[in-house]
Order: C-alpha cells, then sequence, then structure tokens
C-alpha cells in the first residue's frame, strides 16, 4: 500500500554513489524504490521506443511510473486535448508499470476554469489512474469547489508539502533558486478516495526536517493502517540528498507499521584488496 519514490531515477551525482548502470540507472533505482515521478515528459512525450525501455528495464517488478502530463496539456490556456490523447496512447504499453499520472495545474488555473480540468480527466477516460495538483487558492479555501469533480473521475487530489522549505532557512543558497517553485501550499489531510499522493519537499539542512518528517509518518501510518493506498515522493532542492531522505522516511515509518525491508544501494562493490 506504500509507495516511495523520488523526483527522477537518473541524477549526476547519485551515480555508483547509490544507483550504478548496470544493467541500466533505471533498472538499478527500481532495485530500491518502487515509484518515480516522471518529470521529463512535461517538457516532451517519449516516444514509443523509449516506453519499451522504460518497462523493459523495471520488468519483472511492481515497479510504477507516475508521469506528469505535457504541459501543453495543463500549462496552456487552451487544453491541447489531441496532445493529450497522443501521449495517453504513447504510455499506455508500459502497463502495468503505470501509476498514476501526474496532472499538475498552475496557480492561474481556478474555479472558473473547471470545465478545462474537466475536459482533460475526461480524455483520459479511466484508462489510466490520475492525481491532480492545483495552486490556486480558492481550492484550498474551499475544496469542496473541486472534490466532485475528482470523484467523478476517479481522480486523486495531491499534496504538495513545502513547509519544510518556507519555514527552514531560506538563506540556504540552495533554498533560494527553489521558492518560486515550490509554492507555500495549505496542507489538507484529507484524501479523496482510497488514495493519497503526497510530494514533500524537505529542506537540504536535515535536521530541520526531523519534526516535519514525523508528522508525515504518523499521517502515513495512519493512512496504511486505513487501507489507503498512499504514494509518497521525496523532494530536494538539491537532487542528491532526496535518496537518503527517502531511506530516512522509510525507516521512521517502519517503526509503526509493518513494511518491506528497503533494498542496500545496488552500488558497485569494492573488491577486497589480497
Amino acid at each position: 500500500m506504500l509507495h516511495l519514490g523520488l523526483p527522477a531515477w537518473a541524477f549526476p551525482g547519485w551515480k555508483d554513489r547509490y544507483f550504478s548502470d548496470s544493467p541500466s540507472r533505471l533498472a538499478s533505482y527500481a532495485q530500491v524504490f518502487d515509484t518515480v515521478e516522471g518529470n521529463t515528459t512535461f517538457y516532451r512525450t517519449p516516444d514509443a521506443d523509449t516506453v519499451a525501455r522504460w518497462r523493459d528495464a523495471v520488468r519483472g517488478t511492481d515497479f510504477r511510473f507516475c508521469l506528469k502530463l505535457p504541459r501543453e496539456v495543463t500549462h496552456e490556456y487552451r487544453p491541447d486535448l489531441g496532445a493529450l490523447s497522443r501521449f495517453v496512447e504513447t504510455v499506455s504499453p508500459a502497463a502495468p508499470h503505470l501509476g498514476p499520472l501526474l496532472v499538475q495545474f498552475p496557480a492561474d488555473v481556478g474555479p472558473r476554469d473547471l470545465g478545462r480540468i474537466d475536459a482533460v480527466l475526461a480524455r483520459i477516460e479511466r484508462r489510466l489512474e490520475t492525481a491532480v495538483e492545483v495552486r490556486h487558492p480558492t481550492f484550498f479555501e474551499q475544496p469542496e469547489r473541486l472534490l466532485p469533480l475528482l470523484e467523478r473521475h476517479g481522480a486523486s487530489r495531491v499534496s504538495l508539502d513545502a513547509r519544510p522549505l518556507h519555514l527552514g532557512d531560506i538563506a540556504h543558497p540552495e533554498v533560494q533558486a527553489a521558492l518560486h517553485k515550490k509554492p507555500d501550499l495549505p496542507l489538507l489531510e484529507d484524501t479523496v478516495g482510497d488514495r493519497a499522493f503526497v510530494r514533500l519537499v524537505l529542506h537540504p539542512d536535515h535536521d530541520s526536517n526531523a519534526a516535519w518528517v514525523e508528522e508525515w509518518v504518523a499521517r502515513t501510518a495512519a493512512w496504511l493502517e486505513a487501507g489507503i493506498e498512499t504514494w509518497m515522493m521525496i523532494h530536494c532542492p538539491n537532487n542528491l540528498h532526496c535518496p537518503e531522505m527517502a531511506r530516512d522516511f522509510h525507516e521512521r515509518l517502519s517503526q509503526r507499521v509493518a513494511l518491506p525491508v528497503l533494498p542496500g544501494w545496488p552500488t558497485p562493490q569494492q573488491m577486497a584488496l589480497v
């Protein structure tokens, strides 16, 4: 019921520190984590060969890709529904290795744009699961404005929690560049349906994250005990820190609920000297 992942499966600082190129960076990552955010699809729809390589790299596992919808679908005033259909058609062969598609709308998409959100979700036609992230303040002040639409389409709502950044040391150089990308949104604790999707943005200073991590550990434990499938994506302004932060979250959560052991890092092992 818990799916734990990072914003990517490849980052330069991770190579040979956490993951290796054998047999591939994706296959190495999938030995530890069972999901990932696919942010590259926001900028470009992959071709069929690329999707096939992704699928083959995780074949035989329970790994799930949570791919972000293309920006011409979510960030244009008139959504390109043709591009959405092509995107869904292209990634569908990766099933059953697809988690919820990440449908991320910008802050200028508000209640007057419910028809726009509805059109996007309707085009997916429940062929794939979806998790919707909104940033307009009205959807937090009046969550009931969005809830019926999500329920009708069987979509969950993303919880983006960037409080560790905004309430931590904002003078930290790695934080300065990230504040405008990760807004300080109100936190909605209620889930839609039986699925939760969380994007937790932690501070580069590990020590300042303790209270936030414990809060999410408690909330996640309660969700899991209630039978709510939980997708937890661990973010940080510097991706270098994400693998250790995710492992720390897993270890803390394991003290509250029974979880499978998270495997060790599949990095190349140094040969013993003789």
